[in-house]
């Protein structure tokens, strides 16, 4: 596994309570799922905390924008290959925007995602992306070795997390160069949409 550093817990209300500072990433999807994460981070210890998952296929950015109203007054970074999707969230009142992907970004912040003490992550808050945490491999050659690349695919909530906490591992970058939960049901029509968070 790519992710070592996982830790399944809860993650209490009251834990929450005590964190000073949220992310928000975004990673928008039709037939791949849309998938929005909201989540913590401990700078000292270098533990990041994640709670807050929404998930679900074929959801419009108007429904997106109506589901996304309990962070209408956060920033949420967003996949910037989506500038369309943005400026609509933008135009429903959110403060979004895009990524700032670059060469070799993916696989810096991989890296820098697993170099962390810990990835806390709630399975009941967050079930999609505990899966996708979990069960992340390198890619592997024709012969069934790992190689040290990252496969795309079941990695929405990894990339949603990666945006989020961009400022992080872009500043390290940057360096290194010159140096409560429910499930909202939507019915039928959304029968694969989940939207967990805490407040």
């Amino acid at each position: 596994n790519v992710f070592e550093n996982i830790e399944l817990r809860e993650i209490t209300d009251n834990e929450i309570e005590t964190f000073d500072k949220f992310f928000y990433g975004l990673d928008f999807g039709w037939i791949d799922p849309v998938a929005f994460n909201g989540m913590a981070f401990d700078s000292n210890r270098r533990i990041l905390y994640i709670f807050q998952e929404i998930h679900g296929s074929k959801i419009s950015n108007e429904k997106l924008g109506e589901i996304l109203e309990p962070w209408k007054e956060e920033l949420i970074i967003c996949d910037s290959a989506e500038p369309k999707s943005i400026s609509d969230l933008k135009a429903y009142g959110y403060y979004a925007r895009g990524a700032k992907k670059g060469p070799g970004s993916l696989e810096y912040s991989m890296k820098w995602l697993a170099s962390l003490t810990k990835i806390v992550i709630d399975p009941q808050r967050c079930p999609y992306t505990t899966d996708e945490f979990s069960t992340y491999e390198y890619e592997q050659d024709k012969d069934g070795n790992y190689i040290s690349s990252f496969p795309d695919g079941n990695d929405h909530h990894i990339s949603a997390v990666r945006y989020a906490m961009e400022s992080y591992y872009k500043i390290k970058e940057k360096k290194k160069k010159n140096r409560n939960c429910d499930v909202i049901n939507l019915g039928e029509d959304y029968e694969n949409f989940y939207c967990l968070y805490a407040y």
